[in-house]
């Protein structure tokens, strides 16, 4: 082969390469569209507020509860003991502490201190450990497995405990001894405390109580809730206050939330609410109250009962607005076609095609678009759907002139 042939070979494959390099790279990055779901939330610290009532002694004493935090009681039942007269203040300070780690015994979830005599929550339990066995040993997980075979194997002991009419929680029979010791070298003159009414009884109290009746709450300001936090750190117990009792289902989240972060909340709107990380439940926004600073005071209703809510008092929330499922679309990709917004797309053997889409939520960096989308009768386009690959940043007048070569 001659010198110039060679050259010109030479210069013949550097063109081809360059030339396929140049199209292996056009094309472009790709996103492929896939499903996602997005919340528009809210989220900071409020208080929750609700109906409730302090159960009163005549005067001060010593208040023994009869039954556990959180206990649903009806009007006039007993809720506990309340001793008067002339007290000897250690041996009632004495009795108060082991009062109230009796009741954190027999209201504990550890399987340790479930009482040895209280049949019903230790069933429970081993029903509850039997069925996570099973799911775990389903799902391979034999390290939890395990573990949960040692606690119902602590059960098991402690049903055969009760079976057998022996103590095997000592602790707690040793307490239960002592307090009735301390009863008896007391004195005093013990009587009975009833509800006033029906509801759910706390023996925590925190000055919040009532402190805004229900019908005021739509009217709370940021002031108030500022108010709220003074209450509680200088609140100080009455001697005859034995508990309260929160008699309605409904409660209420107040909280101030900077009027930037608002968004397309308003007054009247249905959304949905999550305290302390809880599962999210249908509630209510009953009045937003703004003031002269760069905060509104936010009032939103619930009746949904969530764990521990009728004793919450400070809490944090997130507020879901909206929430929407669509594909993802980088907004780097989004085109207009013959006015019609939609995206490129490629196939597996590097076609290219402009897909029309529906826009349902829009981000700085992307965009969520309905799935099953439908465009009308005359629109020029198909839909974009799952699983297409989307062309990120690609230069218009390329994608086109590569489409017309594809269709020729």
């Amino acid at each position: 082969m001659s010198k110039p042939l060679r050259y010109f070979m030479l210069i013949l494959l550097l063109i081809t390469v360059i030339s396929t390099a140049s199209y292996c790279s056009a094309p472009y990055d790709t996103e492929t569209a896939h499903i996602i779901t997005v919340k528009n939330t809210i989220s900071g610290g409020g208080y929750i507020l609700r109906s409730e009532n302090i159960v009163k002694t005549e005067s001060s004493g010593i208040f023994e509860p009869g039954v556990q935090s959180g206990t649903r009681v009806s009007k006039g039942s007993s809720v506990g003991v309340f001793t008067t007269g002339n007290l000897d203040k250690t041996l009632a300070q004495k009795l108060e502490d082991v009062t109230q780690r009796i009741n954190e015994i027999k209201q504990s979830e550890s399987i340790s201190d479930i009482y040895a005599s209280d049949e019903a929550r230790i069933f429970a339990a081993m029903r509850t450990l039997t069925e996570d066995i099973r799911e775990n040993i389903r799902k391979g997980d034999f390290m939890d497995a395990s573990e949960n075979t040692s606690q119902l194997a602590v059960l098991v002991e402690k049903k055969y405990s009760v079976e057998n009419g022996s103590a095997a929680d000592q602790l707690l029979v040793e307490l239960e001894a002592e307090k009735y010791n301390l009863e008896q070298k007391i004195g005093g003159v013990r009587q009975e405390v009833r509800a006033p009414q029906s509801g759910y009884f706390y023996t925590a109290l925190d000055g919040l109580e009532n402190k805004v009746s229900v019908k005021d709450i739509p009217f709370i300001t940021n002031s108030d809730i500022k108010g709220f936090e003074t209450t509680l750190k200088n609140h100080d117990r009455g001697a005859n206050e034995a508990g309260k009792i929160a008699d309605s289902y409904e409660w209420y989240l107040v909280a101030s939330i900077p009027n930037d972060d608002l968004g397309e909340l308003k007054a009247g709107q249905e959304i949905t609410l999550s305290v302390d990380e809880s599962e999210f439940v249908k509630a209510q926004v009953i009045s937003i109250n703004p003031d002269s600073t760069d905060f509104s005071a936010v009032i939103i209703r619930s009746d949904r009962e969530l764990p521990g809510i009728y004793e919450k008092r400070t809490t944090q929330f997130e507020i879901c607005i909206a929430e929407h499922t669509g594909l993802y679309v980088p907004s780097a990709a989004i085109r207009v076609q013959n006015d019609i917004t939609g995206v490129y797309v490629m196939n597996r053997t590097n076609e290219i095609a402009f897909k029309c889409i529906k826009i349902l939520m829009e981000e700085p960096d992307y965009y969520i678009v309905q799935t099953d989308y439908e465009p009308p009768e005359d629109c020029p386009f198909e839909p974009l759907r799952t699983y297409d690959n989307i062309l990120v940043n690609p230069e218009v007048s390329d994608v086109d002139s590569k489409s017309s070569e594809k269709s020729k």
